[in-house]
């Protein structure tokens, strides 16, 4: 199952990849690192899908950090991704997964897991 994960104007993958760091900054956030990503091809050296690494957004007057991972297809949706949300110090307030795994709990890869704990979880839907 994939998820829409972009802006409606973003429509190619290089666009995706510039669009991050200004997604960042835009709610405030300050790109930690760079953004580490591998393009699977077909055999016209069209892109298939793109993965981005884990990469970090800090927010220093919130004392939080944003990690983000996800690979996505040349439609823009997501196969996979997640955004996990910590205080400077660890401690987990939520992270929302698309992943395989949970399905049979959660009624879809999608899932919410809400701090402190990283084990506790439930559907995406039970915002």
């Amino acid at each position: 199952m994939t998820a829409a994960v972009f802006p409606p104007h973003i429509r190619t993958t290089d666009q995706a990849l510039d669009f991050l760091p200004e997604w960042a900054e835009a709610f405030g956030g300050v790109l930690r690192d760079g953004l580490d990503v591998e393009e699977d091809l077909d055999a016209n050296e069209q892109v298939l899908f793109v993965d981005v690494s884990e990469f970090h957004i800090d927010f220093t007057h919130a004392g939080t950090v944003l990690t983000v991972a996800l690979s996505f297809d040349r439609k823009m949706e997501a196969d996979f991704y997640k955004f996990d949300l910590r205080r400077a110090s660890g401690k987990l307030l939520w992270r929302e997964d698309n992943h395989e795994g949970h399905e049979h709990e959660h009624g879809g890869p999608y899932h919410l897991h809400i701090g402190p704990e990283d084990d506790h979880r439930v559907p995406a839907g039970a915002r």
